[in-house]
Formats: C-alpha cells, structure tokens, sequence
C-alpha cells in the first residue's frame, strides 16, 4: 500500500470504530465507503472482516450478558450462518450492486417510518419461531449482498432489549454473520497476504474508534439511544441505495 492508501485505511477504520462502538451495528458498510475512495472494492471487504470480526467479539463480551444472551438468540446466528453460506455458494457470488441498492431502500424506509411514529414489538413468548424466521431470511439476502441488515436489523429493534442489551446482542449475532461471510469470501478466493496484514492492522484504529463510541453510548439515555439506532439504520440504508443513482 501507499502511505495515502494507508492513511485512508486507517482514517476509515476509525470513523468505523466509532459508529460501532456508539450504536452497535455500521462497521462495514462505513468502513468499505471510505476505503474505496483509494482501494479496489475488492480489497476493501477483504481487509474489513478481520477488524470486523474482532470488534464483534469484544462487542459480545462487553456488558456483563453475555451467556444468557447467547442462549436467547444462538439458533438465530447458527441459523442465519447456515443460510448465508447456502445461498453464496448456491449463487457463488457475493455482493450484487442492484440487490444491495434496494435492500438499503428497505432499511432506510423502515428507519424513516420507525423514526417518525411506527414503534414495532415482538413479544417475548413469539422469539422462539421469530428467531429462526429471521433467521433464515436474514441469511438469504445476507448471502446475495454480503451485508447483513434485512430484516435482522429491524428484528432487532422490535425485541424487548435494553440499549445494553441490544448492542451486545448484536455483536453475538454479527459474530455468526461475519464468521459466514468470512468463509464465503475464501472460498472465492478474495484473500492475499497483503489485504490480510492490511484487516490485522486496521484493528489498531478501529478499536479507538469503538472506545470512543462507547463513552458516547454509555452518556445518552434510552430514547436517545433509540433515536441514533435509527438514524444510523437510515444513514446505512441511504448508503447502500445510491447505487440506483
């Protein structure tokens, strides 16, 4: 790499960090923005899963939940796996320029209405189907885009979930994600030496970034909290959907 392809690296995986670490959810599709202003896309969402991977794993452990969290949603993220590698290597292909345009048209319209008066409630006693529904939805469409957000995003947030809870539940869940994708992508043969010393770097910046989003998450009350969900659905949504432009 240049040192100005290093400088934007490292300038993407910290702004990533930080979305990360404020609402959860965001890393890559903020991260692979960035980077493609000086990499070939390809390299971008090879070096993005590593750090993706490892913030996932600290965003699992953070908050004291963690088991019985797993336990709640795990035959959602084996469920989710199993259909993501199903549909990439049934399609053999991730990432479809159209398809993922107009799932970010879905995510930001649900952010919009959600946002403006629509407040979605799953019931407790309704998880055990709605999970692997979900699930197995979620898979599909994450095994054509690579990018998991429709409708386990949404799903989400109707759950009865502390903002804690919530971010660490999600973090459990984009372990399963991007464990997936990860395995889908080498056997695509997207991985080289230098993109994968490139994603162990990368954890240096996107580890401030998520320490620093944290202290932000940890200072909002619940309803703020909400709302920033929200927006950062809508703000991804709206980043995936300029492809139809």
């Amino acid at each position: 790499m240049t040192e100005t392809q290093i400088a934007v690296v490292a300038a993407a995986f910290l702004i990533a960090g930080l979305v990360k670490g404020g609402v959860g959810m965001g890393l890559p599709p903020t991260a692979v923005a960035i980077m493609t202003l000086a990499l070939p896309l390809s390299d971008a969402l090879a070096i993005m899963t590593l750090p993706t991977i490892a913030t996932n794993v600290w965003q699992a452990f953070y908050g004291g939940r963690f088991r019985p969290l797993l336990k709640r949603f795990w035959p959602m993220g084996l469920t989710i796996a199993a259909a993501t590698l199903a549909t990439a290597w049934g399609f053999g292909k991730l990432g479809s320029p159209a398809a993922v345009a107009w799932l970010g048209v879905v995510l930001a319209l649900y952010g919009l209405i959600a946002l403006v008066a629509w407040r979605p409630r799953t019931p407790r006693v309704a998880e055990p189907w709605a999970n692997i529904a979900s699930g197995v939805a979620t898979g599909a469409v994450t095994g054509v885009t690579g990018i998991g957000a429709v409708p386990f995003l949404p799903y989400m947030q109707s759950l009865e979930l502390t903002k804690d809870e919530l971010v660490q539940a999600l973090g459990i869940l984009f372990v399963f994600i991007m464990t997936a994708l990860t395995i889908a992508l080498a056997s695509q043969g997207a991985f080289n030496t230098g993109n994968l010393v490139g994603g162990l770097l990368a954890n240096i910046p996107v580890f401030i970034g998520v320490w620093l989003g944290q202290r932000v998450r940890n200072a909002v009350s619940p309803e703020t909290f909400r709302r920033i969900f929200l927006l950062g659905m809508l703000g991804i949504g709206l980043h995936m959907a300029r492809g139809l432009l």
